[in-house]
C-alpha cells in the first residue's frame, strides 16, 4: 500500500511539473546550426518556367505591416521569393501567424497568396499554404 500511495505521490508531482502553456523561454533550447527558410515558387502553368516579378511584398495580416525580408538566398531569377526566414523566429515563435505574400510586375497586383507560418525557439515552419504557386 506505501509503494502505491508513493508512486501515484511520484507520478502527481512530475505531472504538475510539466510545462503545459508549451511557452518555453527558450533559455534551455538546443537548437541545430542549420538556417531554415520559407519561400514560395511562382511558375508559369503554360510551361512551369520561372515567374519574375519586379517586386514583392510579404505583409502581417493581423497589423497589415510589411515584414518583407531584405535579401534571400536564392536570386529572384529562379522565380523563387522568401517569405520569412529563422531571423524572424522572434516574431514567429509560439504564434501561428497569417501572412500574405503580393507579386507585382511593373506596380501591377499578379499574384496575392496567404499561408500561416510560426516558429520553435529555433526555426520557423510552415503551418499552411502551398510554396509552388503555377499563374
Amino acid at each position: 500500500m506505501k509503494s502505491y500511495i508513493f508512486r501515484l505521490l511520484l507520478l502527481s508531482v512530475l505531472i504538475l511539473g510539466c510545462d503545459r502553456d508549451k511557452k518555453s523561454d527558450c533559455k534551455n533550447a538546443f537548437c541545430t546550426d542549420e538556417f531554415r527558410s520559407i519561400g514560395v515558387s511562382i511558375k508559369h502553368v503554360s510551361d512551369s518556367s520561372a515567374v519574375i516579378l519586379t517586386t514583392f511584398k510579404v505583409i502581417r495580416v493581423s497589423d497589415n505591416k510589411d515584414i518583407s525580408p531584405g535579401n534571400s538566398i536564392i536570386p529572384e531569377k529562379y522565380g523563387y521569393y522568401l517569405l520569412v526566414d529563422d531571423t524572424d523566429v522572434g516574431m514567429l515563435r509560439n504564434n501561428d501567424v497569417e501572412i500574405e505574400f503580393q507579386g507585382y510586375i511593373n506596380n501591377d497586383l499578379l499574384i496575392k497568396s496567404r499561408f500561416v507560418v510560426m516558429a520553435d525557439c529555433c526555426h520557423v515552419s510552415l503551418v499552411s499554404g502551398e510554396q509552388v504557386i503555377y499563374i
